[in-house]
């Protein structure tokens, strides 16, 4: 065998090799530059949809109602002063959740809770003034609320 081609067999396995660990360092290579162009990509996509959100919160009106407390006062008086069903209760709320800032509007059960625990709270408020008349408070006028409970099927009540 010729010098030269123990050179070429001896160096057969190198070349292969290199060859394979330059194709797989090319490879990481493209993919490094892809991951890096897609975050780079959605980096920008969020820091735009921030500056639209904080655009948008700075055009927004004012909230119609700030806090959970101001939402079931505007329900009670709506249902106790303005006379409307817990249903249309409900829808009025409806319409100043879309135009007003309010995230969801309470369904009519939510609002029958409210007049619920409300009636249980000047109930119980009556105890400790047995004897006396009941002051004029903002929904009870004196008067003290029952509630019927029944759940009614059909014709029938429960």
């Amino acid at each position: 065998m010729s010098q030269q081609s123990k050179l070429r067999h001896s160096r057969e396995p190198w070349k292969r090799k290199a060859t394979a660990r330059a194709d797989h360092h090319r490879y990481l290579r493209k993919e490094l530059a892809r991951i890096t162009q897609e975050r780079d990509r959605f980096q920008q996509a969020h820091r735009e949809t921030q500056e639209r959100l904080r655009q948008h919160d700075a055009q927004a009106p004012g909230l119609v109602v700030a806090h959970k407390v101001d939402l079931v006062w505007r329900a009670l008086r709506l249902f106790l002063e303005v006379r409307i069903s817990f249903r249309a209760v409900s829808r009025v709320l409806q319409l100043l959740a879309e135009g007003g800032g309010l995230t969801k509007a309470p369904c009519p059960q939510t609002v029958i809770n409210w007049v619920m625990r409300l009636a249980i709270v000047r109930g119980d408020a009556t105890g400790a003034l047995r004897g006396l008349p009941l002051p004029a408070a903002p929904f009870s006028n004196g008067l003290i609320w029952l509630i019927d409970l029944s759940i009614g099927l059909g014709t029938g009540k429960i």
